[in-house]
């Protein structure tokens, strides 16, 4: 019995022991970079990891006198019990061509990762006013199926007779918020009429068409680059901007033409409506682009 009673006891001090190790909190192996703020940067960092190859884009207003070679951390999230070799109040160095830093987490286990950090400097080149120099239409036959040219056409061209011209002497004064909304930039268009004080119009006039009885297309075309105020929002890791007016949104990147900047919108797939003659479907059916060339006043 008492051999009995030793054994069992054993047994209980060997469970307790195994119990306690197993509910013993063992250090985390994590040690990634959640978050991070630098001085001046544009909304949130864009984070990426693919196993061992890890990077953080931040962004920053371009400016001649920003602190490339020290700039400070105003901010800095790891994971939990892990720690970063630069810390808040600390400096990353990106005085390099690639500019780019590194911090390394090290986990609560000892395990380490290197993070580079991608600083992209961004200009928003776009806010001033412009004016309006050509508008252009680009026309695939291929997409509509009616033939196999493609060209590129302008609103002061034969086809549009007249109504297109008072689109020229137009003015776009864009502005932006102080401050943006995560990775996204805001602020507000203004698409004034010049000197003539008219919108032109998207007007087709060749057979069957006429100066009278035009092709309409400003239900295509016209919405694009909005008459009067709009909001718009821009994406730092696309570029593209989104204009909206009245609850209608058009999507707008950007270009060059020569010295000129183009203002360039790609249309909607129109290829399979239905055919009705010639000028419809190569100026209706095939075009595939319209896009603004405009030089900046101020």
């Amino acid at each position: 019995m008492r051999r009995g009673l030793i054994l069992a006891a054993a047994a209980l001090l060997a469970l307790t022991s195994c119990t306690k190790t197993i509910d013993r909190t063992l250090p985390g192996n994590e040690r990634s970079l959640l978050e991070i703020k630098i001085k001046g940067q544009l909304g949130k960092a864009v984070i990426e990891r693919d196993e061992d190859e890890c990077s953080a884009t931040v962004y920053v207003m371009a400016m001649a006198d920003y602190p490339y070679a020290a700039v400070p951390v105003e901010g800095i999230v790891v994971s939990e019990g892990a720690t970063p070799s630069v810390g808040k109040g600390g400096t990353l160095n990106f005085s390099n061509p690639e500019r780019r830093a590194k911090i390394t987490v090290t986990s609560e286990s000892g395990k380490t990762l290197d993070w580079y950090i991608y600083l992209e400097t961004y200009d928003p080149f776009y806010v001033g006013e412009w004016r309006i120099i050509e508008v252009k239409l680009f026309c695939n036959q291929r997409v509509s199926g009616s033939g196999d040219g493609s060209w590129t056409t302008q609103l002061s061209g034969a086809e549009f007779g007249n109504y297109g011209l008072p689109e020229y002497d137009d003015h776009i004064i864009i502005s932006m918020d102080p401050e943006p909304q995560d990775n996204t930039l805001l602020g507000k268009m203004e698409h004034t009429a010049g000197k003539d004080g008219e919108y032109g119009h998207f007007w087709g006039v060749y057979p069957p068409y006429s100066i009278e009885a035009p092709l309409d297309m400003d239900p295509r075309l016209r919405h694009l680059l909005h008459p009067g105020e709009s909001q718009w929002k821009l994406d730092l890791t696309t570029g593209q901007m989104e204009i909206t007016k009245d609850n209608i949104t058009s999507t707008m990147i950007f270009g060059t033409e020569g010295d000129n900047v183009t203002f360039r919108f790609i249309l909607p797939d129109a290829g399979k409506e239905p055919s009705q003659n010639g000028f419809y479907d190569n100026m209706w059916r095939s075009s595939v682009e319209l896009f603004y060339v405009v030089y900046k006043i101020k």
